[in-house]
């Protein structure tokens, strides 16, 4: 498929125009009302798999590197991408991890971010990760403004192990079928 970059800024638009709403609790609590859970649940679904689609099938890296990066990082990028999804699968279920790292899903997306930036030095992956790295930041504080702070229940050692265990997965998937699942080849 050819670059298209009107593509690749349409899903980023789509993508964090979406997310973006959450953040407004009143925004959301209005339209889940006026539309209902699911059919809330299932546009917004559609609308941020739509803009990741388009970010995907419109970005391509161009060879203009705007800073050095070290190979060294490249080396363990696996054991930080390791922490990131782990992060991500822990913040789904009532985990300890939950209970001890405030924000585990805007940490493991904003290491995730910080990790791509560190290792993609063209124009578009700056803006790409930037964005990601932005929204993470974004969220946090505005969850912290709100100062909701919710008990977790039925916290369970499992569902910690199985956080890592779904971070191996994930780990394994992401280096060995990045190239299928972003477009992009590792190398």
């Amino acid at each position: 498929m050819k670059f298209d970059l009107s593509m690749f800024y349409l899903g980023l638009t789509l993508f964090f125009g979406i997310h973006l709403v959450p953040l407004n609790t009143s925004i959301k609590n209005s339209l889940k009302l006026k539309l209902g859970e699911t059919i809330y649940i299932c546009l917004f679904s559609s609308i941020s798999l739509v803009g990741l689609s388009f970010i995907i099938f419109g970005y391509e890296s161009n060879s203009t590197l705007l800073y050095p990066i070290s190979g060294l990082l490249n080396d363990y990028s696996e054991y930080v991408m390791f922490l990131s999804l782990t992060l991500l699968v822990a913040s789904i279920f009532p985990t300890y991890i939950k209970q001890f790292i405030r924000h585990p899903m805007s940490m493991g997306i904003a290491i995730w971010a910080v990790l791509h930036l560190l290792t993609n030095s063209d124009k578009y992956s700056i803006i790409l990760f930037s964005s990601f790295l932005i929204y993470a930041f974004i969220s946090v504080v505005v969850a912290e403004l709100r100062a909701e702070k919710t008990k977790l229940t039925d916290t369970r050692f499992g569902f910690d192990i199985l956080a890592v265990l779904l971070g191996i997965l994930l780990t394994f998937l992401a280096f060995n079928y990045h190239e299928y699942l972003s477009g992009v080849r590792l190398v």
